[in-house]
């Protein structure tokens, strides 16, 4: 297995790179990967290609959006099958002479796209729109369903050794426009270039397709207008206070570490915002910044 190398970004591209922008856009060649873990988030394996299609990962590629569904296949193909298969892949109650209800893996289904060498040691900037967002809260058992978009590097020559992988970006909002930038300087030479979108959680029930709900994204609409959420930050790097002033008026802002941790969320309803980093460990954080034409992405530097 491949190690996902953890992956820092930016929306300030530095000078010395040229740059490249992708969005959500059906034609693109999208590929497939599933990674399964157990329920108790240890990693158990993964697959792609032929094993894990788009149309086994539950992605629909349509003619002008993409639907990302929560993962059923696992649990049609195997309800059927030996005891063994069904203890595995459901919540059988009986060791596998029933299956259960539920799921019983946790399935962490990449839909992306690589777009090879020529995009290494070059910024990246990966942006998109939710059109529509009905996915399912919790499943039985209080397993959530979570789907982020990314921009990710693999590194070729390294073991798979983290459970969820590390190197997802942010979640994808409930609706409007989304957009992450890389440094060229971070996609370095001889790493794996991906970008695309993640959904994870439980294994489900055909029988609950319906209630599972769906994402649908589409390449960016009205950018110009997204484009207005713009955000100056001063002082960056910083020891107490950030400060952030913006266009737009910003609802929330939720501040990760680069592990993708969240370690504030402020509803400050203004376009000039304060963030206390005083309590904050020195490093680099992100602030997911939202207002009424989407999310955007600021980098933070704590001294």
């Amino acid at each position: 297995m491949k190690k996902i190398t953890l992956l820092l970004f930016s929306l300030t591209a530095f000078w010395g790179f040229s740059q490249n922008t992708v969005t959500a856009d059906p034609a693109a060649a999208w590929l497939s990967y599933m990674n399964v873990f157990d329920t108790g988030g240890n990693f158990q394996f993964g697959q792609g290609g032929a094993q894990w299609t788009l149309a086994n990962l539950q992605t629909t590629i349509g003619a002008s959006d993409i639907t990302l569904q929560p993962n059923f296949n696992a649990y049609a193909e195997n309800v059927g099958g030996t005891p063994g298969d069904i203890a595995y892949w459901t919540n059988s109650p009986d060791g596998g002479t029933t299956p259960g209800p539920t799921g019983n893996k946790l399935m962490e289904a990449s839909t992306f796209v690589e777009p090879g060498p020529s995009f290494n040691e070059e910024d990246l900037t990966f942006s998109g729109v939710v059109t529509s967002n009905t996915l399912a809260g919790t499943v039985n058992g209080g397993f959530a369903y979570t789907t982020e978009f990314f921009i990710k590097a693999l590194d070729p020559a390294a073991s798979f050794s983290d459970a969820l992988g590390g190197a997802y970006v942010l979640p994808l909002p409930s609706s409007g426009a989304f957009s992450v930038t890389v440094t060229g300087g971070e996609l370095t030479a001889g790493l794996i270039v991906q970008y695309g979108f993640r959904i994870y959680g439980l294994n489900a029930n055909p029988d609950d397709e319906a209630t599972l709900g769906s994402v649908v994204v589409g390449a960016t609409a009205g950018i110009n207008d997204f484009d207005l959420a713009k955000f100056n930050v001063y002082p960056n790097p910083s020891n107490n206070v950030w400060n952030i002033k913006g266009q737009q008026t910003v609802d929330k802002v939720e501040v990760y570490d680069v592990l993708g941790k969240q370690v504030m969320t402020v509803k400050p309803n203004d376009s000039d915002i304060e963030l206390d980093a005083s309590t904050l460990p020195k490093g680099l954080y992100f602030a997911k910044m939202t207002t009424d034409l989407g999310s955007n992405t600021i980098k933070l530097i704590k001294n």
